[in-house]
């Protein structure tokens, strides 16, 4: 009997992300206990998940790049200058005649330049001003990454590539505004936050500084519900920000713990950066976001199951019988 031969199957880059899960899942008959001491147990076994959804977080933030590029000055025009303020004093001196000996002695001293000076040229405008396209992407990378996630600390089989598309399919209107909803609310927060540091002296503007700063923490926990929320739940938006709101509260516990994790896994990155800078600077590309999604959804997860579907549903989804079956309507999966 002949054996078949079987055809060799086209390299598509895609499929990668959707390639049937590797290494260990869950195991038959466990329970899943979403606690502090088995974290890094489900931690492990998602990793290299976590990779796949980090880069396809990254595809959809693209148009980031260009800001990086933009900020590096590539294109930007640099002189040296005088960093001193002496320097712009005795400048001015010799420019208008007035000088002796003593003057040139101190500009040799103070006027020496040894910083640099540059001027944002038009392609870095340019460049900046596609990178705003990222606003328009922001909802989409977080939605996606946001259900791709959930459905890996519920151990349900993952598909990153499809997974993604297959939730911006069902939430292609809510999460591109809660994504510019959530960039405009980011962005004010870190304006404010570098405008009263500044003027920080004031004590005034301390007590606004201290105040945007609560508020920065705030809304980061707010975060790890918005967009679980918004995927697994058919609610308007306004009251996806408002149960967010409620559940910081709710979770206090699971959100300062959560926070925490967050922070060492920004503060590492941060570490890396200065100890090994092309090192620290790439692994936001590659698993730092994906790990603080995880974090986050690990800490609001159960929160948000234990609250908004155990009471409600069933292991399946399905309402249960004492249920009118309009409270929290689950999102089919």
């Amino acid at each position: 009997m002949e054996t078949e031969k079987k055809k060799k199957k086209k390299f598509n880059l895609f499929d990668m992300f959707d390639s049937q899960r590797v290494g260990k899942g869950v195991e038959k008959g466990e329970v899943k206990e979403p606690t502090f001491k088995n974290f890094f147990k489900y931690f492990g076994r998602s990793f290299t998940k976590l990779l796949y959804v980090n880069l396809m977080f990254t595809f959809f933030c693209i148009p980031l790049f260009f800001a990086l590029f933009a900020i590096a000055g590539y294109f930007d025009p640099s002189a040296a200058t005088a960093t001193r303020p002496m320097a712009s004093v005795l400048n001015g001196l010799i420019m208008n005649g007035e000088y002796d000996p003593l003057t040139m002695s101190l500009y040799g001293v103070f006027g020496v330049r040894t910083g640099v000076i540059s001027q944002t040229s038009v392609t870095s405008y340019i460049f900046y001003g596609i990178s705003l396209l990222t606003v328009f992407t922001w909802g989409y990378a977080n939605a996606g990454m946001a259900y791709t996630i959930r459905n890996l600390q519920k151990g349900e089989p993952v598909f990153v590539w499809s997974d993604y598309f297959r939730t911006l399919k069902k939430n292609a209107v809510q999460a591109l505004i809660v994504g510019v909803i959530d960039a405009a609310i980011i962005a004010l927060l870190f304006y404010n936050l570098r405008f009263y540091s500044y003027n920080s002296s004031r004590n005034v503007f301390f007590f606004l500084y201290i105040a945007t700063i609560v508020m920065i923490l705030l809304y980061v926990v707010m975060r790890m519900y918005i967009y679980p929320l918004l995927v697994t739940f058919k609610l308007s938006t306004l009251k996806i920000y408002k149960n967010a709101l409620i559940f910081t509260v709710l979770g206090l516990k699971r959100n300062v713990l959560g926070l925490i994790g967050i922070a060492l896994a920004v503060g590492l990155n941060a570490l890396l950066i200065y100890v090994f800078f092309p090192l620290g600077i790439i692994m936001p590309f590659v698993l730092t976001f994906a790990v603080c999604g995880y974090i986050g959804m690990y800490a609001a997860y159960p929160k948000i199951k234990e609250i908004m579907i155990d009471p409600y549903y069933d292991g399946n989804g399905d309402p249960k019988e004492e249920n009118d079956g309009e409270k929290n309507e689950v999102l089919s999966e």
